[in-house]
């Protein structure tokens, strides 16, 4: 099972297939849409939900975790996808334990909040729309909005919409600003004591040093950027997804016809 995996991973268990070892790129992957869909699947997959329903065998933050990924991930699976959206996901040997969308950047000239905030700015250079992690994998989120910073250049200035109130202490402890209306903007040259650039320019975690774990030979995840489908699409495969599982965390009673 895909927790049998990471533990072996983070034990360097004899019983893990491949090798792992500290590499300075982190092993990010640019995927389609589809491919993004189908790995997505597993955030709200069996091994995730068991970790969910186990408390006692993980912990009750442990389990909370995931059961807050199985939900945000059950609603991003249905979700439109635009024009633009790009798609990665961090691969620890063949799993992906953490996904993230990408939207292009809006326009925020004229917002009451960006003249207070960010004067000068006009544009976010990129919108965080979707962003999952494995339960037990720590730092995975981090890895992600890092790279995504990266990817946005040397002036980032980058929206996240968190899907819940348990994100928003994170985002604000990663230096995002709370500018109201759900919407959270984050401009990593004006926390130095949160974001950095390393030796090769590159926007980095200014109190962790550049590392990451990766599996030996790592293919990257099949499905090429290229193949991205620019038609709106939601996802309506459940995949034999049970639906009571998150009408009972809601505290819903299952519709009836």
């Amino acid at each position: 099972m895909f927790r049998q995996t990471l533990a072996d991973a983070a034990s360097g268990s004899s019983s893990a297939t491949r090798t792992y070892s500290l590499t300075s790129e982190p092993p990010i992957y640019e995927m389609n849409s589809n491919t993004f869909r189908q790995e997505l699947r597993n955030f709200y997959g069996d091994d995730v939900k068991h970790i969910a329903d186990n408390p006692q065998e993980y912990s009750d933050f442990v389990s909370s975790k995931a059961e807050s990924t199985a939900m945000v991930a059950r609603a991003g699976a249905t979700v439109n996808h635009k024009t633009g959206s790009r798609y990665f996901s961090y691969q620890l040997g063949d799993k992906s334990v953490g996904l993230l969308r990408t939207d292009p950047g809006v326009r925020i000239k004229g917002e009451a909040w960006q003249e207070e905030h960010f004067p000068g700015r006009k544009n976010i250079s990129s919108v965080v729309a979707l962003r999952v992690t494995h339960p037990l994998v720590e730092n995975a989120g981090d890895v992600l909005l890092e790279h995504q910073l990266r990817l946005d250049g040397k002036r980032p200035l980058i929206m996240s919409r968190p899907a819940n109130d348990e994100a928003k202490p994170r985002l604000e402890q990663m230096g995002f600003v709370d500018v109201g209306g759900n919407e959270f903007v984050l401009d990593p040259r004006q926390h130095a004591d949160k974001w950095t650039k390393n030796d090769q320019d590159e926007w980095q975690r200014t109190d962790k040093p550049r590392l990451y774990l990766q599996a030996e030979s790592e293919d990257p995840v099949e499905g090429s950027q290229d193949d991205n489908s620019n038609e709106d699409y939601i996802e309506t495969d459940s995949s034999g997804d049970d639906p009571s599982w998150y009408f009972d965390r809601l505290n819903l009673g299952l519709p009836t016809s």
